[in-house]
């Protein structure tokens, strides 16, 4: 229905108002139609959130197969670096050379051991000849005294142990002093001296009676020491290493002792190498 009155004003005025259908007449196909829009812009903005998320995953995935490449290129420029890069030669030209004397595993006489050891010697100077020994695992906390009847590399400074000295002993230990190589006690001192194990012990030094440092006779056994009998000992992987001589000792000095050390060994013996301080090592064969 036409709204009289306003029709009425707008004739005052010159006018004509047409007027607008009251608000509760809106026909349901209007309505209808806003919300169909609704749902379709709804629509569309999702699709297009979607489109976004798929086009970002297709990137990142672009970059971590470009980074993936590059890594690969990287790690293979390195390889290929590393097989080109020269390789400094462990021993020097001297070494290598005289080594070449040497037949790699093959396991020579004594006899013939020494005289390649004193012919491949690198050192100008009078140079130790070692003895290498590794023992079978089944050898167990190897350790002993033996007498070198060729001499010894080197004379040691020996420290007795009696009822007189045993408490200056203990200060000057304590205090870090260790004047003496090897440290030979009446057997009477050991329980004094048992309290200064965890610091004689780790530097091989405290005395013991499977050693021949723990003795009854202090006099006779540190005049055996200085006449040539020297401590063996096997360290953690079952190898015991010894001084047998000097180049300057000759071949039948440094036979004798390393007969004297092998005679005083179990005889399970996995293998025995000898060289000189900066020499090549030789194989010897097991008896």
């Amino acid at each position: 229905m036409w709204d009289l009155s306003a029709l009425t004003r707008g004739l005052d005025h010159g006018k004509v108002f047409m007027p607008r259908k009251a608000k509760t007449e809106e026909t349901v196909e209007e309505i209808e139609t806003e919300e169909v829009s609704e749902k379709e812009l709804l629509k569309k903005a999702e699709e297009r959130e979607k489109e976004r998320k798929e086009k970002e995953a297709e990137e990142k995935a672009v970059e971590k197969e470009a980074a993936k490449e590059a890594k690969s290129e990287e790690k293979e420029v390195k390889e290929a670096r590393k097989q080109t890069r020269r390789v400094k030669p462990r021993h020097g030209k001297k070494y290598r050379t005289l080594s070449e004397k040497i037949e790699k595993d093959k396991e020579y006489s004594l006899e013939e051991a020494i005289k390649l050891a004193l012919e491949t010697n690198p050192a100008k100077f009078d140079a130790t000849v070692e003895m290498h020994v590794k023992m079978n695992a089944k050898e167990k906390n190897i350790r002993g005294m033996v007498v070198l009847p060729g001499g010894v590399t080197k004379e040691k400074k020996i420290l007795e142990v009696t009822d007189a000295n045993i408490e200056d002993v203990i200060a000057d230990v304590k205090q870090g002093k260790f004047d003496f190589d090897t440290m030979i006690a009446d057997i009477k001192v050991m329980p004094k001296l048992a309290q200064l194990a965890k610091i004689l012990g780790p530097k091989g030094l405290m005395p013991s009676p499977k050693a021949g440092t723990a003795v009854e006779d202090v006099k006779k056994a540190a005049e055996e020491l200085k006449g040539g009998k020297v401590e063996f000992r096997a360290d953690k992987f079952n190898i015991i290493h010894m001084a047998i001589g000097k180049i300057s000792f000759g071949g039948e000095r440094i036979g004798q002792n390393f007969k004297a050390i092998i005679d005083h060994l179990p005889k399970r013996i996995d293998s025995i190498y000898l060289s000189t301080s900066m020499g090549p090592s030789v194989k010897v064969v097991k008896k």
